[in-house]
């Protein structure tokens, strides 16, 4: 199930088009708490189960998402996969930022370093203000 914010305000100073983020989580509340505090914080959220729907939305969409939150514990392919199918994708197709997830991020480490991608990692569960000053740095907004 996709579930696309509703329409986002923003203040009438704010310059520019509402920055997009996709949440690619497959439990359920964390993903809609998730995409709840960036549509709080200005952005045009999206969530997605897991990897093949993430795929579909990034593919299918008609500008770039800013930001690209990701579950590295999905299954069956794993978010590792899922940045590394991104990263292949033509620079102008791909995410501005990306933030990794994980109750085990050790795990994860060896293969993500292997990504050429501007990428921040969380141990779950997420600390939401430092995760607000990466959503700070795309929106331009105070978290």
């Amino acid at each position: 199930m996709v579930v696309s914010a509703s329409p986002t305000t923003r203040p009438a100073d704010a310059a520019g088009p509402v920055p997009r983020a996709l949440v690619v989580e497959n439990d359920l509340t964390s993903r809609e708490l998730l995409a709840r505090v960036l549509r709080l914080k200005g952005l045009d959220a999206h969530t997605a189960i897991g990897a093949a729907q993430a795929a579909a939305l990034l593919l299918d969409a008609p500008t770039p998402y800013d930001l690209l939150i990701v579950d590295l514990d999905l299954e069956p392919t794993d978010g590792v996969e899922l940045l590394r199918q991104i990263a292949a994708l033509p620079l102008a197709r791909r995410p501005r930022q990306f933030v990794a997830i994980s109750q085990s991020l050790a795990a994860f480490y060896p293969r993500l370093s292997e990504l050429r991608l501007p990428l921040e990692t969380f141990q779950k569960p997420v600390h939401l203000p430092t995760l607000m000053k990466v959503v700070e740095a795309l929106s331009g907004t105070n978290p």
